[in-house]
């Protein structure tokens, strides 16, 4: 996943906090119902693609890292927070901001691969 360069204010960026929060709160608590309202509808797509029993049903099955939100960036539109686990990938929505990337590994110069792929 590519972002672009900038910065974001405080108030966007405790937004996209926010969101990591709640979303990785639902998977340490298997609420797979609320971490899928959190992800971006092309991610539900992909999932529900793939994976026949549906984002519901299968997003606890693979096995996303949680941990708290550390260090967060905002770029405009896009997001990327690290936790001590993983790396995950926000964009906003008319709706708000939602997961595009979640269970991201960084592979040198390329992109990061992500279990949850929604870009």
């Amino acid at each position: 996943m590519l972002l672009l360069a900038g910065c974001g204010d405080s108030s966007e960026t405790a937004t996209v906090r926010e969101v990591t929060t709640r979303f990785e709160s639902a998977m340490v608590s298997h609420d797979s119902s609320t971490a899928c309202s959190l992800l971006a509808p092309e991610a539900v797509r992909r999932i529900d693609g793939l994976r026949p029993e549906g984002c519901v049903q299968a997003l606890s099955s693979l096995k996303i890292p949680s941990a708290p939100p550390g260090d967060t960036q905002v770029w405009g539109d896009t997001a990327q927070v690290r936790t001590s686990a993983d790396t995950l990938f926000l964009r906003r929505f008319p709706g708000g901001w939602r997961i595009i990337g979640a269970g991201c590994t960084p592979r040198g110069e390329q992109p990061y691969e992500c279990t949850v792929d929604g870009t």
